[in-house]
Parts: C-alpha cells; sequence; structure tokens
C-alpha cells in the first residue's frame, strides 16, 4: 500500500479494500495500547460498524485519546443471572463491544433471554454493531437506550441468508475520507518498528550474537558470512 494517495487520484474520498481496512484499523489499535489479544476482535467490529454506517473509523481517530487511555482496563460485571450490569469503567464502545457480544451469547445460551445494563461506556451508540454480529451466534439482540441495554433472545426463524457487512466490504471496498484515512494510516505507522538498516533486515530467521544483538538472516550469504571461528549464532523465527 503507498504512503501517500496517488497525485491522479487527488479525490476526497478513497475506496479502501477490506484487507487494507483491517490492517490499518489494527495497526491503530495497537498502536493505542490495546492488548493484543484483544486487536482482532477489535478491529472487525470497528470495520463491521463503518460498513454499517455508523462512522466507526471517524471515532477511533477523533476519540484515540480515549482509546488509549483505557485500552488496558476490563469492564467490570456487577451483577451476575439474566439481568446483570456492566461497568464499561470507560472503555470505548469500539474495545468493549466484543466483551459485551461474548457476555450476551453466553447468558442467552444459559438462561434464555437476558438483559445486559451498560454503563459509562464511551460512544454507546456504536454498540449499534452489536444485533449484527450476535445474529452470527444465533442471538436475536437489540439495542435500546442509545447503547444503554441490551435485551437478548434466542433468534427465531432467521431471514435468508443475505450479504454480510464485511461481505459487501469484500465485493465493493469502502469509501472514507481521504483525510481521515490518511491520518489513521499515519497513525497505525506507530505500530510498526521505526525503519533503519537493521529493521530493513529482520524478516525470517534471524541470527543473534552472544549479547542478543540482531547479526543477519538465515539464507544463502549466511554461511560465507559467519564461517571461521565465530560463535555458534543463535536461532529465532522473528515473528
Amino acid at each position: 500500500m503507498p504512503s501517500t494517495p496517488p497525485a491522479s487520484k487527488a479525490t476526497s474520498t478513497v475506496n479502501v479494500s477490506l484487507r487494507e481496512c483491517r490492517l490499518v484499523t489494527g495497526r491503530v489499535l495497537r498502536a493505542l495500547g490495546v492488548p493484543r489479544g484483544a486487536v482482532p476482535a477489535a478491529r472487525d467490529t470497528t470495520v463491521v460498524a463503518q460498513a454499517l454506517g455508523l462512522d466507526a473509523l471517524r471515532r477511533l481517530h477523533d476519540d484515540a485519546d480515549t482509546l488509549r487511555a483505557t485500552a488496558a482496563l476490563r469492564c467490570h460485571r456487577r451483577t451476575d443471572g439474566p439481568d446483570t450490569e456492566v461497568d464499561a469503567r470507560g472503555r470505548h464502545a469500539l474495545v468493549a463491544a466484543p466483551d459485551l457480544l461474548d457476555l450476551a451469547v453466553a447468558l442467552t445460551h444459559r438462561h434464555v433471554k437476558a438483559r445486559i445494563t451498560v454503563t459509562d461506556a464511551a460512544r454507546p451508540e456504536l454498540l449499534d454493531v452489536l444485533p449484527v454480529q450476535a445474529a452470527d451466534f444465533g442471538v436475536a439482540l437489540t439495542v435500546g437506550d442509545g447503547g444503554r441495554v441490551l435485551d437478548c433472545a434466542p433468534l427465531r426463524d432467521p431471514a435468508p441468508a443475505a450479504e454480510s457487512p464485511l461481505d459487501h466490504v469484500l465485493r465493493h471496498g469502502l469509501d472514507v475520507s481521504a483525510d481521515l484515512w490518511w491520518s489513521l494510516f499515519h497513525l497505525g505507522n506507530e505500530a510498526l518498528t521505526p525503519d533503519s538498516d537493521l529493521s530493513r533486515q529482520h524478516t525470517g530467521r534471524s541470527v543473534f550474537d552472544e549479547s542478543g544483538r540482531i547479526v543477519g538472516e538465515v539464507g544463502e550469504d549466511w554461511a560465507d558470512r559467519s564461517s571461521g571461528k565465530a560463535p555458534a549464532p543463535t536461532l529465532s523465527d522473528g515473528r
């Protein structure tokens, strides 16, 4: 992906593929400190929300400070049973939504009907993404009170399979404001290793010296470089 938009496409919007959107969104979430294990679910929640017209990418950009400040927090479940209250502790809805989805599915399978009351979530209106995601797990989820109440029940007589939001993006891409897209692109680059001669070598199986420095990569040229009486290197997959 080019780091700047081509001069021939100096338009107000860019059409990005599903792969590009997931890649950049994932990098942004990592740059903002979202734990690695939570990134894939939050990334796909953001892409689905964007495909649904919830302007999730704009929220991801504009709320970067909130996301960074609360990324390491966990939601706190105050009560047990089919009616439960969850304190999001200020977490952004794009990051809290996957946890709430897991809870909604678990409560529905255990109690048939359930209600989750969500407090202190940033941008709770983005939880409107949950009904689409819950349907994939056989749960009919409705969102009320601006994203603060989630009512859950088994999905009965599901409608004929339609094109999912991700399928739509896969086929047609996403139209995104060019300024917004390139701002997210450069923010996401903060998650990457800074460019250097060493970083450009660090692909594949790495060779370390006794001090832990990367001194080369396993390849056709390493046999010549490592010949002699040098200490045996340590190998790492570098992934």
